[in-house]
């Protein structure tokens, strides 16, 4: 059992933001990229979403969210889609292979609450067409997602 749970920066440990839509995802992604007390600090482009979160001697991202990476394995993506997506697309944006300890946070809501807040959100237009459904790394099939209700008994 490995118990060191202390992220160092200065090694190849990355922080993966899992955001769940409609529990404060946004805002707490934004504290991430712009408020925290780093040697260095996210540089931020200008009415762009996009933040560089760079390891303080090295140009290699300690940071995997929306406003670091954006969406790279998928809008909203799960957990299974993360943890087979993030190693290779950090591997390829950092253009080698690295053996990386990986941390996941994310924020959690009460149910009910996120509910209703996704679905006012969906009735003032919000869409998740872009989304995408993963299995081990390609998208998957009908008969691996759950069956969708149809509205007859």
């Amino acid at each position: 059992l490995n118990d060191d749970f202390q992220f160092d920066m200065n090694a190849h440990d990355v922080m993966v933001f899992l955001h769940i839509q409609k529990t404060g995802g946004t805002s707490f992604g934004k504290h991430l990229v712009r408020d925290l007390d780093l040697k260095r600090p996210c540089t931020c482009q200008r009415k762009k979403k996009r933040c560089y979160c760079f390891r303080p001697h090295r140009n290699e991202n300690w940071l995997f969210s929306r406003y670091s990476t954006g969406w790279k394995c998928g809008l909203h993506a799960d957990w299974t889609e993360l943890t087979g997506c993030v190693d290779q697309e950090l591997d390829k944006n950092e253009g080698e292979t690295a053996k990386r300890r990986y941390f996941y946070i994310t924020l959690l809501r009460e149910p009910i609450a996120r509910y209703l807040s996704e679905f006012r959100h969906v009735q003032r237009g919000a869409t998740w067409k872009n989304a995408r459904h993963w299995c081990l790394g390609r998208h998957a099939t009908p008969d691996e997602l759950p069956p969708c209700y149809n509205g007859e008994c």
